[in-house]
């Protein structure tokens, strides 16, 4: 019984060791890379690790407990860039790219 729960115990310390260590995971729901809009405003939608700072091009952003975050910008016409960035605690970062296409009607 003593070796089970040592085991145990080394399998959740290594867990925590890991979700320490590992870049942050970020998932952008919307809008796709490369996609092409015809508002002037794009909303970005997604969930970010809970333990890491977000930013998109630099602009903190936040999110509720779950993870989620919601946020607008404007476009300009033609393309449009956009960096999302976490970063943990300990410097572990994760960059997702986007490129947005605003074709004014």
């Amino acid at each position: 019984m003593l070796k089970l729960v040592l085991i145990l115990l080394l399998l959740f310390n290594f867990y925590l060791f890991l979700n320490l260590a590992l870049p942050p995971k970020i998932k952008i729901i919307s809008p796709q890379n490369k996609e092409t809009v015809y508002n002037d405003s794009i909303t970005f939608k997604g969930y970010a690790d809970k333990r890491g700072e977000l930013f998109i091009n630099e602009l903190p952003i936040y999110f509720n407990d779950h993870g989620y975050f919601e946020k607008t910008f404007y476009l300009k016409e033609g393309i449009n860039k956009f960096i999302i960035r976490e970063r943990k605690f300990w410097g572990q970062e994760t960059k997702i790219e986007r490129e947005i296409i605003y074709l004014p009607r």
